[in-house]
């Protein structure tokens, strides 16, 4: 969406929420997915903050169509899961997390360098939950 990302930008990103989550049960770990996709859409989806960037917005719109895809394909994955999941304590931790994301937008007032930050680390995330993804395929499989 942006070409780049600057060098100089860095956000917090909760890497132990995703080391638990590579060692949960595969049911756990497609709700973490699930719960984090929804997360970035509702982040993303922010187009009246967006007059600062200079982003495509049909790029933006393809991303968030590609992401609410995915999520409802996980989401049809989740209703057939029987039992109830044991721990889900990572719902309030990524939840916070994205509150934390929220806050850095309406902080810097929704500049260009707030949403470079958001991109960044939705980057981080989308990387990161790849590689879950893959690994609970094989473990499914």
């Amino acid at each position: 969406m942006g070409g780049q990302y600057p060098q100089n930008i860095r956000v917090h990103f909760p890497g132990p929420l995703y080391n638990l989550m590579d060692k949960a049960e595969v049911e756990d770990q497609v709700k973490f997915l699930v719960l984090t996709l929804d997360h970035i859409i509702k982040l993303m989806d922010a187009s009246e903050h967006m007059n600062s960037v200079k982003w495509n917005p049909k790029t933006v719109e393809y991303f968030l169509k590609v992401l609410h895809r995915q999520s409802s394909e996980l989401k049809e994955c989740v209703a057939q899961y029987q039992k109830p999941l044991q721990k889900e304590s990572y719902k309030m931790r990524i939840k916070r997390h994205f509150g934390n994301l929220k806050k850095i937008l309406k902080k810097e007032k929704y500049s260009a360098q707030a949403w470079e930050q958001i991109r960044s680390a939705v980057r981080s995330h989308l990387q990161r939950m790849d590689i879950i993804a893959n690994n609970a395929k094989l473990r499914f499989s």
